[in-house]
């Protein structure tokens, strides 16, 4: 029989791996998404150590992944006196997560995208015939998709709603 304990553990563990592979979906690495679901869930800073020994990952993975969530202002550094180690405890602030964490990465998978886009135009060159026109068309509709995105992003409104 599962103890209370358990039973949040296990729970702890399933939001945890919903929170990598959501991460995963939006372009940025698995841990990330792992580290700032327990971080958010446990709502207390927590050593890099301990975080690691939760995820079973290495020290200096999480190091990477907690900087890199810091930049996106998922995560602040807290300091605790007389500890050297480093602590993280979630922002909550979920407006300047998404305007200065999700949506760069978002426009940078976009960037990609529309220089790939232009990449294999170039391949195509003069070529013609019937496979040559379809891809110019695929490559057409894909870059009309990019656009409408940026233009969404980038509406005054949205960005006020997020």
């Amino acid at each position: 029989m599962l103890t209370s304990s358990d039973s949040v553990n296990a729970a702890v563990w399933e939001m945890v791996e919903a929170g990598g592979r959501t991460a995963e979906t939006f372009g940025v690495g698995r841990l990330l998404g792992q580290i700032y679901i327990l971080l958010y869930l446990k709502n207390k800073p927590i050593s890099l150590i301990d975080i690691a020994s939760e995820l079973n990952v290495s020290k200096a993975s999480v190091s990477i992944a907690c900087r890199q969530l810091a930049t996106f202002g998922a995560l602040q550094r807290v300091t605790r006196r007389g500890n050297r180690q480093d602590f993280y405890r979630v922002v909550q602030d979920f407006k300047s997560l998404l305007q200065h964490g999700l949506l760069p990465v978002v426009e940078k998978k976009l960037d990609s995208a529309s220089m790939q886009i232009e990449r294999s135009r170039s391949l195509l060159g003069d070529s013609e015939g019937e496979d040559s026109r379809l891809l110019l068309d695929r490559l057409d509709e894909a870059g009309t998709r990019i656009r409408k995105i940026r233009d969404l992003i980038a509406n005054p409104i949205v960005r006020r709603l997020l």
